[in-house]
């Protein structure tokens, strides 16, 4: 998956190259990242987590992406980092679902 996500990126500053061919490396970069971090968030948010939370989580929590607008729901007083209880299972459980092998 990673290597699939380096070469996005990479496939993503080739193409915005194109169209701002004066663009700097380090804006290159920067942007081709914003671009990769949305598309990782659309698969997470619109395929992955529905298949592992269901429906029932996923609306009761709001965690459904919007169809319009935007949210006004965003907390300046809560802290994004992880906690060691998600790091120590969790996070384990997502790389579980990884085969061993992929053709």
């Amino acid at each position: 998956m990673h290597t699939l996500f380096l070469r996005e990126h990479n496939r993503i500053s080739t193409a915005l190259k194109k169209i701002n061919p004066k663009w700097s490396d380090g804006k290159l970069y920067q942007e081709s990242r914003r671009i990769l971090i949305a598309e990782w968030q659309h698969i997470i948010y619109n395929e992955w987590l529905p298949l592992i939370l269901g429906d029932r989580y996923m609306s009761r929590y709001g965690l459904y992406p919007l169809d319009q607008g935007y949210s006004r729901q965003y907390r300046t007083d809560f802290d994004p980092r992880i906690t060691n209880a998600f790091a120590s299972a969790a996070f384990r459980f997502g790389h579980s679902l990884v085969p061993r092998y992929i053709r």
